[in-house]
């Protein structure tokens, strides 16, 4: 039985390297750290790092890059080490912040305000963490256009790069990256995607729109990054995990050239938060990302306080890569459990 699953990983992962073109793609191994820093580049455990920037910031008039924000963060990495890129979509206006416990201070917008000001891109109100924000919708053909643009660009920029590794498909969500929309009513979602929150089928007709919103950026990035792997970010939709097996199923089609990987931010060693997922991801035989959801300090976070069962988690899940914070890193807090999941997962997963 050993030998038989040894063997079936090594099929999965020589095939998962090539594209339906012949290209290989490497995907990446291990851990990285979720914000690149110089103390945590210091760690020789950290395999590289997760570039995040918002669409705002490297586009800031239409058609006209700023790639510094990039530059700034890869430049920090130590030779040797590889690099992924989130690029945040998102909502393009906010008010001043409210008093809450949970609001943020006021910031730039995710996705650039050009889309409303200059393009006329219709959004609806919503709220997040206790802040009011105006968000484009995601199936709106403007926004797939100007979301393939501003892709295309950055490809032609850095997808010869050897160290990157994966690209994140930006999403029109409350942080512009995990597939949620925390907070908001059901009513308000499908009512401003043209639903009647009557209909009996409602939420099948908004997971209508989204698989083909979702699609449709994915196969945007494949497009403009053909020689790297690409991950689509999933969390429940209406407390249900429907929408997230449909997304599933959908990027395991032949013309995502198995390419498309599935990511988890939210990997805490519990399985009570979005349980129904965690089983779905569990019976997922694919490409499987994931994102630490706080940290080691946090302790709140972890069952019984227990860091390290993020790392059980990941291998339980048959994950190739995760992102701890840059804490872990720049202050050793998991040195053993980091190395032996980098080792794990290079035997299983890197490509020869």
């Amino acid at each position: 039985m050993k030998t038989t699953s040894s063997l079936w990983l090594l099929l999965v992962s020589l095939f998962a390297v090539t594209t339906a073109a012949g290209k290989e793609v490497d995907k990446p191994t291990g851990a990285y750290a979720s914000k690149i820093t110089p103390r945590a580049v210091d760690n020789p455990l950290m395999q590289g790092g997760l570039v995040r920037v918002t669409w705002s910031e490297i586009e800031p008039e239409p058609g006209k890059f700023d790639f510094a924000p990039i530059e700034r963060q890869v430049a920090m990495l130590k030779s040797g080490m590889n690099w992924t890129l989130a690029i945040h979509g998102g909502w393009t206006s906010t008010v001043a912040p409210e008093r809450s416990p949970r609001s943020f201070p006021q910031r730039e917008a995710l996705s650039p305000s050009w889309l409303v000001s200059q393009l006329g891109v219709e959004t609806f109100s919503m709220r997040f963490r206790a802040n009011p924000v105006e968000m484009p919708k995601y199936w709106n053909p403007v926004v797939q256009q100007r979301l393939q643009a501003m892709l295309k660009a950055v490809g032609e920029k850095y997808n010869a790069d050897p160290r990157l590794k994966l690209v994140y498909v930006p999403q029109m969500t409350s942080n512009g990256v995990e597939g949620h929309f925390n907070g908001v009513a059901t009513e308000t979602l499908l009512t401003v995607a043209g639903i009647n929150p009557r209909d009996r089928n409602a939420e099948q007709q908004f997971g209508d729109l989204w698989v083909k919103a979702a699609s449709g950026a994915t196969q945007s990035v494949m497009k403009a990054f053909p020689d790297k792997a690409a991950a689509f970010e999933v969390h429940e939709l209406f407390r249900s995990a429907k929408i997230p097996a449909r997304l599933i199923e959908e990027f395991q089609k032949p013309e995502y050239e198995d390419r498309v990987g599935i990511a988890m931010w939210w990997i805490s060693g519990k399985t009570n938060y979005q349980g129904d997922l965690i089983t779905l991801l569990k019976k997922y035989q694919g490409d499987l990302y994931g994102q630490v959801i706080g940290r080691s300090d946090q302790q709140q976070r972890f069952p019984n306080g227990d860091y390290t069962a993020v790392f059980r988690q990941a291998e339980e899940l048959r994950m190739r890569y995760i992102e701890p914070w840059n804490y872990e890193f720049e202050n050793r807090t998991c040195d053993d459990a980091i190395k032996k999941f980098n080792a794990a997962t290079k035997a299983k997963y890197a490509t020869p």
